[in-house]
């Protein structure tokens, strides 16, 4: 079989595992009491059940399960555990839910044609696929308490409070989770039923034990049992098996000093002590399994009739479950395995290493690498561990789930690590993609010694680069990557996947280097390498680059384009990684320029604790300081301060000084829009200096249309020194011409169109404009604009103005004032009210002399006050009345619309 054959196989064992309902065994009492509460009420979509093991919550689970399905509704079960805090490995499971609910739907090929839509939001694509199947659902999740990850949290929270009108949940925990369930309780959407909730009453104990005819019990001893158990579903289980034995009826009368712990070991024991011997060994031995199936307990017990005893025990009903419908494997109940447990530690505790150590080898074997690390961690056999996560990580970190990565080098020693080249490398790009910068340190110095050794036979310079743009520390990540040659396409595996990383990082770096031609070479180079390797996780990030490297070239509907590619795989979505932070961030910043704040909000609140968690500095400072501008435009200025100051507290933590000084330009510029120059003035003399160590033509992405030199220059403009700005202007527009910067080369003619209109230059501030205006058109750059406040607003409203007015337009024309028809609305304008020109019949409403027709020709051709004066032979301020003059016989207010009316009355 090959490796393939066997990891399909394997990921069939598990999902038919995890999608298992367990069965309704005979003998099981029909909770009718707490099922009419369930379904008496039509509003309610969640119900949680709350309570300790042994109160019969999966019981109860499936029993909800069979009344759903008696009214022909689709249901799909899944059991959680602990590898599901790894959201790219809950991910899979819950595709596979899905699927099996479809598989048994009318719609499903409709439901199929859905899976392809990209979602909005991370919880879309499983929302989407409920809704096409058309009918009732009932998703049970058992052992929900496994999951403890904030971003698993957060998917299951947006579920519920977005769950679809036809979908119920049901919740199976030892614990409360984290999910809104309190607003959801109030507004009667859901239901939670604790352990007192979940006790039998004494009816249904009758019930329970008139099921046992063969031990003639009296009402006495039911009242008994139901005394000392309150109800208890598990010990009065334990009761009805083991009260053949005289000694526990006796007892009846004399446990009143139990507590409910003592009272279900004291009946265990009983149990256990019905059993023959070498069943007792089989029970107490097999008891430190996860999971156990015939095979694996006849090679850990050296026999050949395990699974027979597993089917008996199970059909016996000594709390021993099947979780597949093959009868191929089983688990105890955890209440029972754990007392188990605890009596192999009494009786027979040097049996216990060699327990573990079969079951790590044997499911090792099997490629079940989950529980080969539980079993050998159990035994403290760190060097079987690090052997097996050595093996397993290879497909982890290309597929991406680095949490389990991180979860199991979290529980060896070091020095296993060391001694493990490859290993380190992957724990290295696990760590670094998760951006867990104070745990990589001790891994760091691994690499750096593997380096200076190169007869390792491991190559640690794909990740060490990686790690040093993480760490924001530019030169030293372009010469460590520097010469690794990325061109060689007949590499496969883990080895192509590290030449994608590589490939990815030489893009990043010609962007901030201004080659973006050589940067879409290398982006290309790594996508096909991350195809090779199949690994999905490094394509989303390659997509991430690959958009900012369109957008900064002005081409932004194609970098839409590509992060919507990008966002519509849903794996990539609910990643929680370097690479689906950095995509986020970069889609909610292109959403925000094209003016869709609405998408771009949704996005970011969704991801804030990935963007928070695992962006590097460019993408995260970026999606924090969008979500500012777009908490101010809608009006939110509380928010905004919240978000900078978050943004500001990560930077700090993360020692990122950029991320810092970006926030900080971020405030200079709120405070010079509010009007509050001493306030700006005053934060911008505390940034600290960009790093002086990088050559000044490169510019990192978050820098692009902010950064030290824009900001030191909106800084100039307000403090009333625009001949200065325009001179630091004209040196940026020098050193970005013919870099292809197109965004970058947008933003600095705007400042530029502000500083001429700040000198009274207004012709020139237009045509300042008028290139920015015929530059972002294409793309659609909106934000760009308005984020420069009312300045811009009134320059384009002016140019607005003009161009309506003429009558002579070309399609460039009409293009252009279609543009500038969405900035304004953007902005807030009326745009009816500004269409003050349009018509081909002006007069204006008093006759112009002959000398203030010349002015107006003179200013319709783009001269300056200063230049009209000296062709008309008169003064400025001559020039200054006229054009009064001029404007209250036109009923104009602008240059611009001026220029319309000339052109109206045929003067030019």
């Amino acid at each position: 079989m090959s490796l393939a054959d066997k990891r399909a196989n394997t990921a069939e064992q598990v999902a038919a595992h995890k999608l298992f309902a367990p069965p309704v065994y005979r003998g099981a009492i029909c909770r009718q009491a707490i099922l009419d509460r369930i379904f008496g009420e039509e509003a309610i979509r969640v119900v949680l059940l709350q309570a300790p093991a042994g109160h019969g919550k999966s019981t109860l689970l499936q029993q909800a399960k069979s009344k759903l399905e008696d009214r022909d509704a689709l249901t799909g079960w899944l059991t959680f555990d602990e590898a599901d805090n790894d959201i790219s490995r809950l991910f899979t499971h819950l595709q596979a839910l899905l699927t099996e609910i479809e598989s048994g739907a009318e719609s499903r090929s409709r439901a199929r044609q859905e899976r392809g839509m990209p979602p909005s939001r991370g919880t879309d694509w499983f929302i989407n696929r409920l809704v096409a199947l058309g009918r009732p659902v009932g998703l049970f999740l058992d052992e929900f308490q496994a999951l403890t990850n904030k971003t698993t949290h957060a998917f299951f929270r947006n579920l519920l409070a977005r769950l679809p009108d036809q979908v119920m949940v049901f919740i199976g925990s030892r614990t409360v989770p984290n999910l809104g369930l309190a607003r959801l309780v109030v507004n009667n959407q859901a239901l939670i039923l604790r352990a007192e909730d979940l006790r039998f009453s004494p009816e249904e104990v009758k019930a329970f034990f008139a099921e046992a005819d063969e031990l003639d019990i009296s009402q006495g001893e039911i009242d008994a049992i139901y005394g000392k158990t309150e109800g208890w579903p598990a010990a009065l289980q334990l009761y009805r098996l083991s009260l053949v034995r005289p000694s526990v009826r006796e007892s009846l009368a004399n446990i009143n000093s139990f507590q409910p712990r003592q009272l279900a070991e004291y009946l265990a024991d009983n149990v256990l002590a019905l059993q023959s011997p070498p069943m007792q060994d089989f029970l107490l031995r097999t008891s430190l399994l996860v999971r156990l199936n015939g095979a694996l307990c006849d090679a850990v017990l050296e026999r050949e009739d395990s699974q027979e005893i597993l089917e008996n025990l199970e059909s016996a009903g000594l709390f021993l479950r099947s979780v597949d419908s093959r009868l191929r494997w089983f688990k105890y109940h955890t209440l029972f395995s754990s007392f188990l447990a605890d009596q192999l530690k009494v009786q027979n505790p040097d049996a216990i290493p060699d327990i573990h150590h079969r079951a790590a080898r044997w499911f090792r074997d099997q490629d079940l690498y989950e529980e080969a690390m539980h079993h050998a961690i159990a035994i403290r056999d760190y060097e079987f561990a690090a052997d097996t996560l050595d093996t397993w990580a290879t497909q982890l970190v290309m597929d991406g789930d680095l949490a389990t990565v991180e979860r199991w080098y979290d529980r060896l020693p070091l020095g296993e690590i060391d001694k493990r080249p490859h290993l380190a490398i992957k724990v290295a790009y696990a760590l670094a993609f998760l951006r867990r910068r104070q745990k990589i340190g001790p891994v760091l110095h691994i690499l750096e010694r593997l380096a200076e050794q190169p007869d390792s036979g491991a190559n640690p310079d794909v990740v060490r680069s990686m790690v040093a743009v993480i760490e924001d520390d530019i030169l030293a990540a372009f010469e460590i990557v520097d010469p690794v040659d990325v061109h060689d396409l007949d590499i496969q595996g883990f080895r192509a996947f590290e030449l994608g990383a590589a490939a990815n990082l030489k893009g990043y770096l010609a962007i901030v280097a201004n080659d973006f031609e050589r940067a879409r070479e290398y982006l290309t180079l790594a996508r096909a390498h991350g195809d090779r390797a199949k690994a999905g996780f490094s394509w989303g990030y390659s997509i991430s680059v690959a958009g900012v490297n369109l957008m900064l070239q002005g081409l932004l509907g194609e970098a839409l384009d590509m992060f919507r590619l990008g966002m519509s795989e849903p794996r990539v979505t609910l990643d929680e990684s370097v690479a689906s932070a950095s995509l986020v961030s970069c889609y909610v910043q292109a959403l925000y320029e094209a003016d869709d704040l609405d998408a771009a909000e949704n996005y970011f609140t969704q991801f804030q604790d990935v963007i928070a968690n695992a962006a590097m500095h460019d993408f995260m400072a970026l999606g924090y300081i969008t979500m500012a501008r777009i908490h101010d435009v809608q009006g939110r200025p509380v928010k905004t301060l919240e978000i900078l100051d978050e943004a500001e507290a990560i930077g700090h933590a993360s020692m990122w000084p950029r991320v810092i000084r970006a926030v900080s330009w971020e405030r200079v510029r709120r405070a010079l829009l509010a009007g509050e120059l001493d306030r700006a003035q005053s934060i911008a003399s505390r940034i600290p200096p960009r790093d002086t160590a990088l050559p000044d033509d490169w510019i990192q992405f978050a820098e692009d249309a902010e950064g030290d030199a824009i900001g030191g220059i909106r800084l100039a403009i307000h403090e009333g020194h625009p001949q200065d700005a325009l001179k630091r202007l004209a040196a940026e527009l020098s050193a970005v011409q013919g870099l292809g910067r197109t965004r970058r080369q947008i933003k600095l003619l705007i400042l530029e169109a502000i500083a001429h209109k700040r000198l009274g230059d207004t012709n020139i501030a237009h045509r300042s404009l008028r290139k920015a205006l015929q530059l972002a058109a294409p793309g659609g750059f909106v934000r760009i604009f308005l984020d420069e406040g009312e300045d811009v607003v009134e320059l384009l409203r002016e140019d607005y103005q003009g161009l309506t007015g003429a009558t002579r337009r070309d399609a460039a024309t009409d293009r252009i004032h279609g543009f500038l028809a969405r900035l304004l609305e953007a902005s807030g304008t009326d745009i009816r009210k500004a269409e003050t020109l349009v018509g081909t019949d002006f007069q204006p409403l008093e006759a112009l002399s002959e000398r203030e027709e010349e002015i107006l020709r003179l200013l319709a051709s783009g001269l300056s006050n200063k230049d009209i004066a000296g062709r008309v032979f008169v003064s400025e301020n001559t020039v200054k009345f006229h054009l009064k003059n001029i404007y209250s016989k036109l009923g104009v207010n602008s240059r611009l619309q001026a220029t319309g009316a000339a052109r109206e009355m045929n003067l030019i």
